[in-house]
Parts: structure tokens; C-alpha cells; sequence
């Protein structure tokens, strides 16, 4: 129980930074799709290049989601359903995660005028062996990112508010236990663990610190990707 404890201490840490993996990668998703949309208007061709760069940050956009689902659920140990990350976008989202991980698709599939589309119907096998087939979303991929990292975003920040509270933060055990650990570990330099063990009790009364505001960390970090989003939709 412990060991399970100090995990989601861990992952309700990193929560806030695969917040902002997700915004960065919606950041690429954008400046390709300008690159794309100016050779477009230039007549600079071939595109394949930037249409592969294209699909590998949508892939790894639709990996974070993921990520952020399955950090919710462990750090806060609740379950979180795709239709509460996102009630339109949600199904989409763990078809789409399952296509370009699992079987290798390139989702990004087709072009009209400027704008870049998923079209369908799409296809995949499942766990079982069994063919899934399931229709993408008709905007096109700018307006499909920027809508979709809105609904999530909203909707994670409804789950945090409601259920961050449950996440553990580190205690003062916790950072002697860790300093032992530190203290053990082959990659620390012997003078480091002199230095550490040394200064034990002054390094652990340092930690006599304000208790951590997770749930605020986590809103701050989707409020700077919630930023994001609505640059790049003031752009289009």
C-alpha cells in the first residue's frame, strides 16, 4: 500500500506536465499546419515531409490524452471514462489513440484546398481480432485540435476541482524516506552522500514547508494550454 501511495505521489506530480505535453504538442499540430497551409498558397510542393511531420504530432497529441486519462485515474484512484474527458470527441480519441498506436496509421489522411482532414470510414483491429470500424469527425484537423483540446481541458479541470483533493502530496516521511533512498543510490557521488548525510537533519527540517496545492498546479497548467488553444483559434 505504500509503494502505491508513493506512486501517486509521483504520477499526481507529473499530471501538470503531461497538461503541458499536450499543449506543446497542439503547438506543433499548428505551426505545421501553417507550413503546410503557405506552401500550399506558394506552390511549394512536394508536402510529404511536412504531412509526415503532421500525423507524428497528432499521434503523440492523441498519446497524451491518454496519459492524462490514466494520470487521473491513478493519482486520483477514481475511473475516468473517454466520455468524460470528452463527451464529442471522446470516442474519436480512443479510436483514433488505439489506430496510430497499435496498427502504425498515419490518421491524417487527406487534403482540400488549404486544410488537411481525417476522412473516413476508418479502420482497426482490435484486442480481439475484430474489426472496428468507425467514422472521424468531419472538421478539419485545426478545427478538430483546437475543439478537442478545449472539451478536454474543461472537462479535466471539472474532474480535478471535483476530485484533486485525493491526490497525496509528500510529507515530511516522505522526504526523509527519500533522502535515504538518495543517500543508497549508485548514481549519487559518494561526496554527495557524505555531503547529504552530513546535513540530514537541517536538509529534513527544510521541508517544514506550506503544504503542496496539487489541484492548483494541475489549474494552472491547463489554464496556460487553455491560452494556447484560444491563440490558434484566434489565428484561423
Amino acid at each position: 500500500m505504500e509503494n502505491m501511495r508513493s506512486h501517486r505521489i509521483a504520477v499526481g506530480n507529473s499530471l501538470k506536465g503531461k497538461i503541458g505535453e499536450l499543449g506543446f504538442f497542439f503547438f506543433h499540430i499548428a505551426h505545421v499546419l501553417n507550413i503546410i497551409e503557405d506552401k500550399h498558397i506558394r506552390n511549394d510542393y512536394p508536402l510529404n515531409n511536412d504531412l509526415d511531420a503532421l500525423n507524428y504530432f497528432f499521434s503523440a497529441f492523441l498519446n497524451s490524452i491518454q496519459s492524462i486519462k490514466d494520470a487521473c485515474q491513478t493519482s486520483m484512484d477514481i475511473k475516468v471514462s473517454w466520455n468524460e474527458i470528452s463527451p464529442n470527441y471522446g470516442g474519436f480519441s480512443f479510436y483514433s489513440r488505439n489506430a496510430t498506436t497499435h496498427d502504425g496509421s498515419h490518421m491524417i489522411n487527406a487534403g482540400k484546398g488549404l486544410k488537411n482532414y481525417i476522412i473516413g470510414p476508418l479502420q482497426r483491429i482490435d484486442g480481439r481480432g475484430n474489426t472496428i470500424e468507425f467514422d472521424p469527425p468531419k472538421e478539419d484537423v485545426r478545427a478538430l485540435c483546437c475543439k478537442m483540446s478545449s472539451e478536454i481541458m474543461s472537462s479535466i479541470k471539472g474532474i480535478v476541482l471535483k476530485h484533486g483533493g485525493k491526490i497525496p502530496v509528500p510529507d515530511k516521511n516522505d522526504f526523509n524516506e527519500s533522502i535515504e533512498v538518495a543517500i543508497k543510490h549508485d548514481f549519487m557521488p559518494d561526496f554527495v552522500k557524505n555531503m547529504m548525510k552530513a546535513n540530514k537533519s537541517d536538509i529534513c527540517s527544510s521541508f517544514d514547508l506550506p503544504k503542496i496545492d496539487r489541484v492548483k498546479e494541475i489549474c494552472d497548467s491547463i489554464e496556460s494550454v487553455e491560452d494556447k488553444i484560444n491563440a490558434i483559434e484566434s489565428y484561423t
